[in-house]
């Protein structure tokens, strides 16, 4: 039996699913939409952070000797977003492969490009995240009672007064994951009803103080942090079907993920190629305020500067085995 092939409407519906299936964190930022690159100069878009503040003040009881004072209202400041990644996994089979081999296409080809692409976009993920600034940190140890590590980590993102109370979650290292696991102050993680990928739910051990605890053996052993998916803006836009594609077909998920997947044919070494690819773009959003409350970077100009107050890293010693001695 030669290769087994399905339509092209059909492989694109098999790609998808078996990208986002496999994603973890990429789920655990904010999402842009494709649509909002159409048209978009430079492959960059602008978002607003930090939303409108007004001042509000005492007026005099009764009397009216003076007249009320009138405040500007403060915008929100402004960050540029750009897609600048293309992920791309390519392979070819050869006129002999096509004849003569039994290959399944589906599984064989597509989910091994599905599964590559997959893991590139976590890694982009997680190498973002090593490098954003927070504002904030505290030091603890394996041995602290993860329920006041949790009580700490949400009175200090609090002081800052940006980051939704709802939503956030932990993401842990291996090390830390045996620490917590061991204390018994997990509460049972029930995924009825959730959103995300089974990858994700998989990799949910389970929850403190209500917060989703999320665990990836691709982090350091000892990383630990607590935040929300607002911290890291990713963008996800799948390429046109050039026309010189002999089949291809785009799409995008629930979760906002979009693939392309093109087949074409190389008469120069007479093999089919086929092609999963994406393009993507990571921004972490940096909306600190200085004493007064306003935005210490309101025009762009000073983002390298600021700090990303919507999440904290949390550094933990005495990690290691948890059996006894």
């Amino acid at each position: 039996m030669a290769v087994i092939k399905a339509k092209p409407e059909k492989f694109i519906q098999y790609v998808l699913p078996l990208v986002e299936r496999e994603l973890v964190t990429p789920l655990l930022t904010q999402r842009i939409p494709q649509d909002a690159f159409k048209g978009a100069l430079g492959d960059t878009v602008t978002l607003k952070v930090g939303g409108m503040r007004a001042v509000a003040r005492k007026y005099e009881f009764r009397t009216r000797t003076n007249p009320i004072v009138l405040d500007d209202i403060q915008g929100g400041g402004k960050l540029t977003f750009k897609l600048d990644t293309h992920t791309t996994s390519a392979t070819a089979l050869t006129d002999e492969q096509m004849t003569l081999d039994e290959i399944d296409f589906a599984r064989e080809v597509l989910q091994p490009q599905a599964l590559a692409v997959a893991e590139d976009l976590e890694a982009d993920v997680l190498a973002k995240w090593a490098t954003i600034p927070w504002k904030r940190s505290f030091a603890t140890t394996a041995d602290a009672d993860p329920l006041r590590v949790t009580a700490e980590a949400r009175r200090q993102l609090n002081a800052d007064k940006v980051a939704p109370q709802s939503g956030r979650f932990f993401l842990i290292g291996s090390d830390v994951e045996a620490a917590w696991l061991a204390s018994d102050r997990l509460s049972k993680y029930d995924s009825t009803g959730e959103t995300g990928t089974p990858a994700l739910r998989d990799a949910t051990i389970g929850r403190l103080a209500g917060s989703p605890v999320v665990v990836s053996s691709s982090l350091p052993a000892d990383f630990c942090w607590y935040g929300h998916p607002s911290a890291l803006a990713m963008a996800n836009v799948a390429p046109v079907v050039p026309t010189g594609a002999t089949a291809g077909r785009t799409a995008i998920s629930a979760n906002g993920f979009a693939v392309r997947w093109i087949q074409d044919y190389d008469p120069n070494y007479l093999r089919d190629r086929s092609v999963v690819s994406t393009f993507s773009g990571l921004t972490d959003i940096r909306d600190e305020r200085d004493a007064k409350g306003d935005l210490k970077d309101p025009t762009g100009a000073g983002y390298a500067s600021a700090k990303n107050v919507r999440g904290l890293a949390i550094t933990m010693t005495g990690l290691g085995s948890v059996l006894p001695a």
